[in-house]
């Protein structure tokens, strides 16, 4: 059974309807399932096809030699050559000797891992523009599909193209990880058989990524598969963390040290901040950040009430917050033993943090303002009386008004004690009093069993949100 991408799928079937030939392109972290998305449309409309896919480290050589191979394969002998092909353009043209055997219904051209069939000084991309730009755009019934995970390279090189391709792009889809409803109808599909809060459990270990859920055995336990997939020897993202930078990024070690940074401090760093921690200029990192940004390991807010709107930088990505937390550097681990720890549930309350910044959308839908445009903040003031707010949403209508959105993860329903009361007036009294009491507060409260209705809840709380509210 196929679960959720409903508006991806939604734009490829548009492309069917098209009266001319269109140019799509896919990206988004690897594992996400960007080419299963893209093989159900192909299947779901009975759709003629040819899918290359690049070889991640391949030559020139053996990646023109496969393409060949896969258009003989297709054409079943009708399109064949005995002459090795040394350059990209001779075959781009036995693809299109293959295309014109066929009929004139729409055809799916499809190239997976896109990024690696372009090597070092190949001339791919010059090839493959002349195969759009001279043979495609003078026929109907073509749908050329190009995927790629590196997604600064998708974006840079295809979609801000300023040469050959610039402005050929009917359409760009960029795949996120599931959200955390969808990942429980995918878990349900596979007759896993969580509650809501393991649901949750899995999701601030392994975020949205189809791969990773995928790979669970439902037979298991929750702690059971995260400690299989994560600790043992032949466990699906052992080395995941190493791979998917190597896969994403050309010269990763700066994406790694970021990473590894931000993932250390919940609350995140300011540009200057990283460049002092990791003893470099901002010209080496802010590149990176924009690629992390833009592959969605990372997002970045301002700073409330400053001037300047500097950024705050935060990994956002789960299993990066999770690797550099337990998996690393790490042998002979009993996740079991750990996940029952304190330490454990404390880190697991920042993870839960991290996943309703994630959840921002569905947190509003939840207050009935998800057509308000809105912006998230993080706010901290330093002086005799400190004061922190994780999570403010401002919004940005002209109405003043600011949701302050606490996030308590507990094994229960969560209680408001009178020392927690107090620090919550407190927290609102200094930020009242920094903001000249210019913004109208409500207190909104995320957790996965609700909030009791006391007394300092009843006189504090504009509204509580459970784990059950998001997830159906």
């Amino acid at each position: 059974m196929f679960i959720g991408r409903q508006e991806e799928l939604h734009d490829l079937e548009s492309l069917i309807k098209k009266a001319s030939s269109t140019f799509t392109v896919v990206y988004g972290r690897r594992r996400i399932g960007k080419t299963e998305t893209i093989r159900h449309f192909i299947r779901t409309h009975n759709l003629h096809s040819i899918e290359i896919t690049g070889v991640y480290g391949s030559t020139k050589t053996t990646q023109i030699n496969a393409f060949v191979r896969k258009i003989e394969r297709a054409s079943k002998g009708k399109i064949s050559t005995k002459e090795k092909f040394k350059e990209w353009q001779d075959a781009f043209f036995m693809l299109e000797d293959y295309i014109e055997t066929l009929d004139n219904e729409k055809k799916v051209i499809f190239l997976d891992e896109f990024p690696w069939l372009d090597t070092h000084r190949s001339k791919f991309l010059s090839a493959f523009s002349e195969f759009w730009n001279d043979f495609c755009t003078r026929r109907t019934d073509i749908i050329l599909i190009v995927c790629g995970s590196a997604t600064s390279y998708m974006i840079n090189k295809i979609i801000k193209n300023k040469k050959t391709l610039h402005n050929r792009v009917t359409k760009k889809l960029h795949m996120q990880p599931f959200r955390l409803k969808t990942t429980k109808e995918f878990l349900e599909s596979k007759h896993c058989k969580y509650s809501d809060k393991s649901i949750v459990d899995t999701y601030i270990v392994l975020g949205g990524v189809a791969k990773y859920l995928e790979d669970l055995d439902c037979t298991k336990h929750q702690l059971e598969n995260i400690s299989y997939q994560c600790f043992n020897k032949n466990g699906l993202l052992i080395t995941e963390y190493q791979d998917l930078y190597h896969s994403l990024f050309q010269n990763a070690q700066w994406h790694y040290k970021i990473m590894n940074l931000l993932s250390s401090k919940w609350s995140g760093y300011i540009q200057k901040e990283i460049t002092k921690e990791l003893n470099t200029s901002p010209s080496t990192i802010n590149k990176v950040l924009d690629e992390l940004e833009l592959s969605g390991f990372i997002s970045s807010v301002t700073l409330f009430g400053k001037k300047s709107r500097e950024k705050v930088y935060r990994a956002t990505d789960p299993f990066s917050y999770f690797y550099n937390k337990w998996m690393k550097d790490q042998t002979n681990i009993n996740f079991k033993e750990i996940a029952l720890s304190q330490r454990y549930k404390v880190w697991a309350g920042f993870a839960f943090e991290n996943l309703c910044h994630i959840h921002t959308h569905e947190i509003k839908e939840q207050l009935g303002v998800s057509g308000v445009n809105t912006q998230t903040h993080y706010w901290q003031h330093r002086g005799d009386k400190g004061a922190q707010i994780d999570m403010l949403l401002e919004y940005v209508d002209g109405s003043k008004n600011i949701d302050i959105i606490e996030c308590k993860y507990y094994d229960s329903t969560f209680t408001i004690t009178k020392k927690y009361y107090e620090e919550l007036r407190e927290k609102i009294s200094i930020f009242n009093e920094q903001t000249k009491y210019k913004y109208n507060i409500r207190l909104i409260f995320v957790t996965p069993f609700g909030v009791t209705a006391n007394e300092y809840y009843n006189e504090l709380v504009y509204k509580d949100i459970s784990i059950h509210n998001i997830l159906n």
